[in-house]
């Protein structure tokens, strides 16, 4: 079913999601700062994020008197409050002890129409496995995405890791899912029970399982990485269901931002998220990046709006996050936005937070019995959308887990961008396509990039003491990577003493990439305002450009000052030599 409408946009930007980075001169988004949102429908519930870490006790007590208190990512200070009195809810949390930021839980819909000294990981050789007997998968036209060349049942010969499906459930009654163990800690966020059946008129949910993860189990179809149950078999992977949205698709922030936190402590390393929405939330941003931290990467649906508002969604739209539009196939419709076979859907949306494309047009999956939405054979149904393509990274991003044991997201973020039609092709990244289709295949047997050691470092509290640069005449070179679409802004430490003369150089070859360096102090960047801006900036590459630039700035006074490298257009690989002078 496709959504014939974009969300309605509110009458006013929600409350302090503007990013600051952008009035500070550094690297932002126009559509990324200024996006809105609509508030989640019901009881309002504000997202606080305190400047410290409090535990129930101490944030109920802060927030007392303004509504229920509950925990939503508390690893990153982020605490729920559900309005007494929404109208004065936000400007009373601003208030409270150690509150940095109040912002509304903004509303989304699905998006189905309806170390550098540690050596990359071993990349694992395809295996010789025999094909599955799955009805729906032996009929190429059925699973038509798994036959274009790019995928290989002999890819789901190493242990998968788990995947979080963060949806309206999934069937667990199913002839794809009621094996004994393939479901795994089932939670609704949204009712708040350890259950997650599908609940969705669509079967929104129970589709997009079985498209990323359903059993080679010979009934139905087969999944990008196959799950599998069976104890006695040292390759059984696990989906983890995660209920965030009601009957009709509808979440918000605060279910999502739970479900990802479920997902993370119940050891999900792969997070599918086929829904969004505009509006940009810090605390989304914060859960984001303390996923990705703790190994975990998160693929998101860019939305249908293409042919209409062309949203820029979140969250898809957050760094850090693989934003997936939708493909064509080999059907010839103008009509339904696909004038070139293989092409990108013409609905789905085109702007930066499309990272990847995959098949997204007549796709089948698994539906429960009772849903009638798209239904072609009892259980199974097809459906259109960028909701579809996601689950078939979020696969993908599975199958590059299982071939590279150790790796982490950023290395596998990079494979499945490099690996991509555009980018295999020696084509740049564009806002239309991204890096163009993905390829399972070439992406499971890629030779994993050198990690970027310091991620997540994208703002002065992510930054661990470890990481502290003491800087000698004797130049020290880092390497790592800034993109404009994915990580805009990388901060390292750098202990100076009153007087000591830092000089910084940094080289790309792609992409117009900065240097800051800003004096102690500085608590967050996304926080600051022109004036402090002003106030703490040293020093600064006049202009950025894609070649070697450098900054030269003095100590004011001792302490752990603050070099920032920021991607304003493009980006990529870059090298930056630190010394003192």
């Amino acid at each position: 079913m496709r959504r014939l409408a974009g969300l309605a946009v509110a009458a006013c930007v929600a409350a302090s999601f503007v990013p600051q980075i952008a009035l500070a001169g550094l690297p932002g988004s126009d559509l990324r700062s200024h996006s809105v949102g609509r508030v989640a429908a019901g009881q309002r519930v504000l997202l606080v994020t305190f400047a410290d870490r409090p535990d129930r006790a101490v944030a109920e007590a802060r927030l007392a008197g303004l509504g229920t208190v509950r925990p939503s990512v508390p690893e990153v200070g982020v605490w729920e409050v559900a309005a007494d009195d929404p109208a004065s809810a936000r400007r009373d949390a601003m208030a409270r002890p150690r509150v940095e930021r109040a912002e509304w839980s903004l509303q989304r819909t699905i998006d189905a129409l309806t170390d550098p000294r540690k050596p990359p990981p071993v990349t694992l050789p395809l295996q010789l496995l025999p094909e599955p007997t799955d009805p729906l998968y032996v009929d190429a036209t059925k699973q038509w995405g798994l036959h274009l060349g790019t995928w290989s049942i002999g890819l789901s010969a190493y242990e998968r890791p788990t995947i979080a499906i963060l949806d309206s459930g999934i069937d667990s009654t199913h002839e794809e899912w009621r094996d004994n163990g393939v479901l795994v800690f089932p939670r609704s966020t949204f009712r708040r029970v350890d259950r997650a059946e599908d609940i969705s008129v669509f079967g929104h949910g129970t589709h997009v399982a079985g498209i990323a993860a359903a059993p080679a189990n010979g009934v139905g179809v087969v999944g990008v990485a196959p799950a599998g149950g069976n104890p006695l078999d040292p390759y059984h992977s696990k989906v983890i269901p995660v209920q965030i949205s009601d009957s009709q698709g509808r979440s918000s922030d605060s279910t999502m931002i739970r479900g990802i936190r479920w997902a993370v402590n119940h050891g999900a390393k792969v997070i599918n998220i086929s829904s969004g929405g505009p509006g940009y939330s810090q605390a989304f941003q914060d859960t984001v990046d303390w996923a990705f931290r703790r190994g975990v990467l998160i693929v998101a649906s860019v939305g249908n709006e293409g042919d209409q508002e062309n949203f820029l969604n979140f969250p898809a739209g957050y760094d850090h996050v693989l934003g997936v539009g939708a493909q064509c196939g080999a059907t010839v419709d103008v009509n339904f936005g696909c004038p070139l076979a293989f092409g990108r859907a013409k609905w789905s949306n085109s702007n930066y937070s499309v990272d990847v494309l995959a098949p997204g047009v007549n796709v089948p999956s698994s539906i429960p019995l009772a849903v009638t939405d798209g239904r072609f054979a009892p259980g199974y149904g097809y459906k259109d959308g960028t909701s579809m393509a996601a689950p078939y990274v979020a696969g993908t991003a599975a199958l590059v887990f299982a071939s590279h044991p150790g790796i982490t997201p950023f290395q596998v973020t990079r494979i499945i961008e490099s690996t991509a039609y555009r980018a295999a092709t020696g084509q740049p990244r564009d806002s239309t396509d991204g890096w163009g289709q993905v390829n399972p295949l070439a992406a499971a047997q890629a030779q994993a990039p050198v990690d970027d050691l310091a991620e997540v470092n994208d703002d002065v509290r992510w930054l661990p003491k470890r990481l502290d640069l003491r800087p000698s005449r004797t130049p020290v070179t880092l390497t790592a990577w800034a993109d404009a679409n994915d990580d805009r802004i990388d901060v390292y430490p750098v202990i100076l003493r009153k007087g000591e003369r830092l000089k910084v150089t940094i080289a790309t070859g792609a992409g117009k990439l900065g240097v800051f360096v800003f004096r102690p102090g500085v608590q967050s960047l996304a926080r600051q305002s022109q004036r402090q801006y002003k106030a703490k900036l040293l020093g600064r590459t006049r202009r950025p450009t894609p070649r070697v630039r450098t900054v030269v700035v003095r100590a004011k006074e001792s302490g752990r000052h603050f070099v920032v490298v920021g991607a304003f257009a493009r980006g990529g690989e870059y090298s930056l030599t630190i010394s003192r002078v």
